[in-house]
C-alpha cells in the first residue's frame, strides 16, 4: 500500500475503480467505443455525486442488527429466495434485518448519504455516501451482499470494516457463468456453493478486490433435497425451464419444440415443466393446452417438490440441474443453440442432446442402466455443491462463526481470491 493509499484508502479505491471498469469495458469494445461508454457512465455517475452532495442526511438514527441482508433491488425481496436462509438466523435468535439497494433517485429524495470518513472523489461521491449511511444507520456486525458486481461493494466493505463489521457476498448461484458482475470480489468472505464456482472465479482474467472465498455449499438447499432415487418405471420427465428473455430466442424457442413434439409422439410418458420464476411460460401453456400428458406446474410448487415427481429431469441452461443431480435424478441435456456448457454438463453427462432420434435413444440408456445415470448425478452435483443437503445448516453455522469472530467451521474450505494484477 503506499503512503497516498495509507492516507486516504476511500480516494485509492475509486481510482483503482475506475481502471476496473475501463477494462471491462475493453473485454467487449474497441478503443473508440470504450471511451465514449466510460464517458458517458462518468457523467452519470458525477451527477449523482454532486446531487448526493447536497442532500446528505442532517441526521442518522441508529437501528443496530446482527445481520444485514442487502438486496440487489426492492423487487428481489418479493421473490423470497433467502427466506430459508432468513428464517434460520432469526430461529438462532439473531436480529435481522433486510432491504435492499435503491435507485439514485430514491437515494437522493429519501437522503439515504452519509459524508464518507474521507474526501472521495465527485464520480464515486454517491455511491460512497449512501454506503457510509448505510453502515452508519444499520450498524450491522455482518452485512450480507446479494448483488453481483456492485460498484457499492467496496465503499461498504471499507465503511464496515472501520467499524469492527464484515462484509459476506453470498453467491445466489454457482459462479460459472461468464458474466461481467462476477469480476467484482471485494469482500471480507465470499461464501460459495462448491469447487466449480472457486475454479472460474480463478479463472477468471479480470478480477476487482481480494476476499477468502469459502465453500460453504448453497443457502438454498436444506434437507428437502435429500429425496430416495425415483423408480424408472415411473416415467415422468422434468423440463426446466429458462428464463423469459431466453426462451424468447430462436434456439431457444426450438429446443422447446423439440420437446414438445417428442412429448407429443409418447404419450406413455408424463412431462411436468417447471418454469422460471420470472417466466409466465407461454409455450408451454400453448403445448399442454394440445397435449395431455404435459403439465405446466403451478408458480407455488417449490423445485424439491417438482423433483420429487420426476424420474427424470430434462434441463437447457438452468442452475436447478445442480439441484436434480442433488436430488438423485438422472439428467438429459439438451439444446439445440449449441450454448456455452457453463455447468460442464458434457463432461459428466456426455454429449448435449440436439435431435429427437438422440433424446429418445438417451432416455433409453438411462432407463437400462439406472444405476449408472445415478451415479453420473453424484459426481455433478458433488462437483458444484460442497456439503451437499448440508448447504444451509453450514451456511448458518459459518455465519455465526463469523459473528463470533472465530474460525469457519472445520470441513469448510477457504482460498485467498486476489485481485489481477491489472486492477491494482
Amino acid at each position: 500500500m503506499t503512503p497516498e493509499s495509507a492516507s486516504n484508502p476511500w480516494a485509492a479505491k475509486a481510482r483503482a475503480l475506475d481502471r476496473y471498469r475501463w477494462l471491462l469495458l475493453r473485454e467487449r469494445h474497441g478503443l473508440v467505443g470504450s471511451a465514449l461508454r466510460f464517458a458517458r457512465e462518468a457523467i452519470g455517475d458525477w451527477w449523482f455525486g454532486v446531487r448526493a452532495q447536497r442532500r446528505l442526511a442532517a441526521t442518522i438514527a441508529a437501528e443496530p442488527c446482527d445481520f444485514l441482508l442487502l438486496q440487489s433491488a426492492p423487487k428481489v425481496i418479493k421473490f423470497q429466495r433467502k427466506k430459508l436462509l432468513m428464517e434460520g438466523l432469526r430461529d438462532r435468535g439473531h436480529r435481522l434485518v433486510e432491504t435492499a439497494l435503491q435507485a439514485p433517485k430514491t437515494i437522493l429524495r429519501q437522503r439515504l448519504l452519509a459524508r464518507p470518513p474521507h474526501p472521495v472523489p465527485t464520480r464515486y461521491f454517491g455511491l460512497a455516501a449512501h454506503a457510509e449511511w448505510l453502515a452508519a444507520h444499520h450498524q450491522p456486525r455482518i452485512l450480507l451482499n446479494d448483488r453481483n458486481g456492485s460498484l457499492y461493494a467496496p465503499f461498504l466493505r471499507m465503511a464496515l470494516n472501520a467499524r469492527s463489521a464484515l462484509l459476506v457476498h453470498l453467491a445466489h448461484a454457482t459462479t460459472v457463468e461468464g458474466s461481467r458482475r462476477l469480476g467484482m470480489n471485494d469482500y471480507d468472505y465470499y461464501f460459495l456453493f462448491g469447487q466449480s464456482s472457486l475454479e472460474a472465479l480463478q479463472a477468471r482474467e479480470l478480477r476487482f478486490g481480494e476476499s477468502t472465498a469459502a465453500l460453504v455449499g448453497s443457502h438454498m438447499i436444506d434437507a428437502s433435497y435429500d429425496m430416495p432415487p425415483p423408480a424408472p418405471e415411473a416415467r415422468t420427465l422434468l423440463i426446466l425451464g429458462v428464463g423469459p428473455d431466453k426462451e424468447k430466442e430462436r434456439e431457444y424457442q426450438q429446443t422447446y419444440a423439440l420437446l414438445a413434439t417428442w412429448a407429443r409422439r409418447h404419450p406413455e410418458y408424463r412431462v411436468l415443466v417447471k418454469r422460471h420464476p420470472r417466466s409466465q411460460a407461454p409455450f408451454w401453456r400453448d403445448a399442454a393446452g394440445g397435449s395431455a400428458n404435459i403439465e405446466v406446474l403451478p408458480a407455488e410448487c417449490t423445485l424439491a417438490s417438482a423433483l420429487a415427481r420426476a424420474s427424470v429431469v430434462v434441463n437447457i441452461l438452468s442452475n436447478a440441474v445442480i439441484e436434480a443431480a442433488l436430488a438423485a435424478r438422472p439428467v438429459l441435456c439438451v439444446d439445440i443453440g449449441g450454448q456455452e456448457d457453463i455447468f460442464q454438463q458434457r463432461r459428466f453427462y456426455g454429449a448435449t442432446i440436439t435431435t429427437e432420434a438422440e433424446f429418445e435413444q438417451r432416455l433409453l440408456d438411462i432407463e437400462a442402466d439406472f444405476a449408472q445415470a445415478l451415479a453420473r448425478s453424484h459426481a455433478f452435483a458433488e462437483f458444484h455443491l460442497a456439503w451437499g443437503v448440508g448447504g444451509l445448516q453450514n451456511t448458518l453455522a459459518s455465519l455465526e462463526s463469523l459473528l463470533a469472530h472465530a474460525r469457519l467451521p472445520d470441513g469448510v474450505q477457504c482460498s485467498t481470491l486476489t485481485a489481477t494484477s491489472q486492477t491494482f
